[in-house]
């Protein structure tokens, strides 16, 4: 009898192993297992209140709240925090087959000096968002002294262009931390229907 628990243990073990190595859909990262759609979903209408845009320069249209705005690619004329995803993969990442990409375009304030931490997540499976800079990360540290690119007109505004990366069609929560103070906000992500 002694030896029963330790046998059925180990046989359950075992069919966890199976079933999450036969399943296509789930992706280990940070070891935490995300399901990754095969398609792009619309995006979603119920997340609630959305991060509004706002224009914060003549040029820069964007979400968030002084140091930093991200700019988000969406329908024209849509004001409303939507992370539009494209349909195909149009970039991939070793790292994280199969999710789905987009460039974005961050912008920390001339007048704020130092780092902003940026992480996202999704609110409904909190499977995370990437970010890529230089690298692939949930957690980005930007250094306003040390853009990482230059718009022509925005000389003065510290300039991150990124992709972002998700697993699926969701509502997001953007979060930007920095000394002293931080914002999160909601976005819906997605494909738009056309």
């Amino acid at each position: 009898m002694k030896h029963k628990l330790p046998l059925l243990s180990l046989i359950a073990l075992l069919l966890m192993f199976l079933f999450t190595a036969q399943s296509s859909k789930s992706q280990s990262t940070d070891d935490t297992t995300v399901e990754v759609a095969a398609e792009m979903e619309a995006v979603p209408t119920d997340c609630g209140i959305l991060a509004q845009e706002m224009a914060v320069d003549p040029m820069i249209q964007g979400i968030g709240a002084w140091p930093i705005w991200v700019a988000l690619p969406n329908e024209a004329g849509d004001s409303r925090g939507i992370l539009t995803m494209p349909t195909k993969h149009y970039q991939e990442n070793e790292q994280i087959k199969g999710w789905w990409s987009t460039k974005v375009a961050w912008f920390i304030d001339p007048s704020y000096t130092g780092e902003v931490q940026l992480q996202g997540f999704n609110v409904q499976d909190n499977s995370p968002i990437y970010f890529e800079f230089d690298e692939l990360t949930t957690l980005a540290t930007l250094n306003s002294d040390e853009p990482g690119g230059f718009a022509d007109g925005l000389e003065a505004w510290a300039f991150f262009p990124s992709y972002m990366w998700v697993s699926k069609a969701g509502c997001y929560r953007l979060q930007a931390e920095w000394d002293g103070g931080l914002w999160q906000q909601v976005i819906a992500v997605g494909r738009t229907e056309t």
